[in-house]
């Protein structure tokens, strides 16, 4: 052992004593550990060294790849912006000058509600991620709407501290969609304008039918009718000269022969007399009628009109009504119901007259079909029968009302009541939508009041409203111009 070499006993780490070697004071045996601790060290730190080039390397690939596929931003706790990517700047048209140190408001299209954005800061901000499309607006006006995903970045004590947005742009895929809902939509357009139109053609067909009936009916009864009417003239000249030759003759001869006396008795001459004269007023009052009849026939289908022109209105609605008067009728223990005319002063209207009065022939039919099931006599007065309802104070019992006015500004307006139940406000909100009833099945087409719409608002550029109040009746009203303006409408 060399002189400046001790043998000496050492503690270890574990308290033991063990023997080591001191050269010039130092402990050779603690170094030899010293130097392997360090390489162990080394070599972990080259390790992580590694590991972490490795990291760093996939974070940058993974950065990389997310910056050519997707927009990135990075805001603070008070959602100012304090990174952005490329693609941000591509798609708002606007520098990395002019987004750093803002918010996000500098590309607000306006088109979010601020419950939208309540409830988006509500989520983020208390660490939770947000997942939902946006539509923004780009600097130079355009529009664009990004797939975004919001993650909040949370310190030691879980709050926000920034927050992360990835968006995809998907302005396309939502164009897209858009024009494909636009096209579905007009689609579904287009297909109820084709069925309401076959529909109406339908109705159209079976009216203009029924208007050929109803005119070749009128003209088969007029002619009869006028050769009766016109005899019955001639008729009751023969007959009071026949009536002053049987009395001149009862006058100069007043004791006939037997024979004579016996028909003459038999045949009751006095109440002939008197009675024969009544029953020709009679036959010519009905033959009245019935050409009342024929002309309101005639009147209605108007097949020969087939361009606007004026007409008195009210010969329209009094048309209608004789019609309908067989549905207006009392029957039994089933009420009449009365039609009060409230007419104004007006003036011929420029109209289609057949188009017209198919208005007047289903609101009034509506209104009848309204009070039908409620008109039952009970002893002198009437019996509501199924609901207890108001009826109208002006009406005690089931009631249509007709007025006519003229209103400023070149209209006339027809108004036609009920004092029936009324309407409930789910059925008034489709009242003219075409196929809708309220009818039993195979008693109503729901096209009456779509095609009355259709005729006013459009044929002759009106307005047909109707105002109701469930238990308190049903008003309709017709306002159309008194001229159309050298307007030619199809």
């Amino acid at each position: 052992m060399d002189s400046n070499q001790v043998r000496a006993q050492c503690q270890g780490k574990d308290f033991s004593i063990k023997g080591c070697v001191v050269v010039d004071g130092i402990n050779m045996n603690s170094c030899e550990n010293t130097i392997e601790a360090y390489g162990q060290a080394i070599a972990e730190c080259n390790y992580v060294d590694k590991k972490l080039q490795e990291t760093l390397k996939e974070l940058s690939e993974l950065k990389f790849a997310l910056d050519k596929s997707a927009i990135l931003a990075i805001a603070d706790a008070r959602g100012i912006i304090t990174y952005i990517n490329n693609k941000f700047c591509e798609l708002s048209k606007y520098s990395p000058e002019e987004l750093i140190g803002k918010t996000h408001k500098i590309i607000n299209s306006g088109y979010h509600s601020q419950e939208f954005f309540r409830d988006f800061w509500q989520t983020i901000t208390v660490g939770k991620i947000w997942k939902g499309t946006i539509k923004n607006r780009a600097k130079d006006g355009s529009y664009y709407w990004v797939d975004t995903t919001v993650i909040p970045f949370l310190d030691e004590t879980g709050k926000p501290y920034k927050y992360l947005s990835i968006r995809y742009d998907i302005t396309q895929a939502k164009e897209a969609e858009e024009e494909s809902r636009k096209q579905a939509e007009q689609l579904e357009i287009a297909l109820k304008k084709l069925k309401l139109t076959q529909s109406q053609l339908v109705q159209t067909e079976k009216m203009s039918s029924l208007g050929q009936l109803v005119a070749g009916v009128a003209h088969e009864i007029n002619n009869p009718v006028s050769f009766i009417y016109g005899n019955l003239v001639h008729a009751n000249e023969y007959i009071e000269s026949l009536l002053k030759l049987l009395n001149l003759y009862r006058e100069k001869y007043p004791n006939p022969v037997a024979e004579i006396q016996v028909l003459a008795e038999d045949s009751d001459i006095d109440f002939l007399t008197e009675d024969l004269p009544k029953m020709l007023m009679s036959m010519k009052m009905g033959a009245n009628r019935i050409r009342e009849i024929v002309l309101s026939l005639r009147n209605f289908s108007r097949l020969d009109e087939s361009e606007m022109k004026p007409v008195d209105i009210h010969e329209g609605i009094d048309s209608t009504l004789l019609i309908l008067q067989n549905q207006l009728k009392g029957k039994g223990e089933v009420a009449e119901i009365r039609v009060m005319k409230e007419y104004g002063n007006l003036p011929l209207v420029e109209c289609y007259p057949s188009q017209l009065n198919q208005v007047f022939m289903n609101i009034i039919a509506n209104a009848i079909d309204a009070l039908d099931k409620f008109r039952v006599n009970e002893f002198q007065g009437i019996k509501y029968q199924k609901e207890k309802i108001e009826v109208y104070p002006l009406c005690p019992i089931p009631t249509i009302r007709i007025q006519t006015k003229v209103e400023e500004g070149n209209r006339v307006i027809i108004s036609i009541f009920d004092n029936g139940i009324g309407i409930n406000p789910e059925v008034m909100q489709r009242l003219f939508d075409p196929f809708f009833t309220t009818k039993d099945v195979g008693k109503g087409t729901g096209l009456g009041l779509s095609i009355a719409y259709h005729i006013v608002v459009e044929k002759h550029q009106g307005e047909l409203t109707c105002i109701s109040h469930f238990g308190q009746g049903t008003k309709f009203v017709i306002a159309i111009p008194i001229l159309q303006l050298g307007m030619k409408i199809k």
